[in-house]
């Protein structure tokens, strides 16, 4: 499921998805995190206790940090989590918590809606 929204958002923009070997340490996941992130990125972290946008509000989220730094970056933790990596913004996706590899298809559904929201697309029917 994964690689059927990877190749959908590739039709609207370019996509890198990069995973990182899962540390037990926090403190040390947190680091290796921050080194990872693409420099000038707008950063979205992925928390249970972050805001939460239905979707034409997270197309419109798009647009904007596309406009402001050309470049989003989204952090899903694995199962230990990460602290504070100095993102943009903190965003949740669920009231509860899901393993990565869900919370990674769900991000990805959810970045093709924006982005067929923003170019007119029928695949938004709310």
């Amino acid at each position: 499921m994964d690689e059927f929204y990877r190749k959908r958002v590739k039709m609207y923009s370019s996509l890198d998805v990069i995973e990182l070997k899962e540390k037990q340490d926090i403190k040390d996941q947190t680091e290796t995190i921050k080194k990872s992130l693409p420099t000038g990125s707008f950063v979205v972290a992925l928390r249970e206790e972050g805001k939460k946008l239905d979707s034409m509000k997270f197309s419109g989220l798009l647009q904007k940090a596309f406009e402001q730094k050309g470049h989003i970056c989204f952090v899903i933790g694995g199962s230990y989590g990460f602290e504070n990596i100095g993102e943009d913004l903190a965003l949740s996706i669920a009231p509860w918590i899901l393993p990565h590899q869900l919370a990674r298809v769900n991000v990805l559904e959810q970045i093709y809606r924006g982005l067929s929201i923003q170019k007119g697309s029928n695949y938004h029917h709310g």
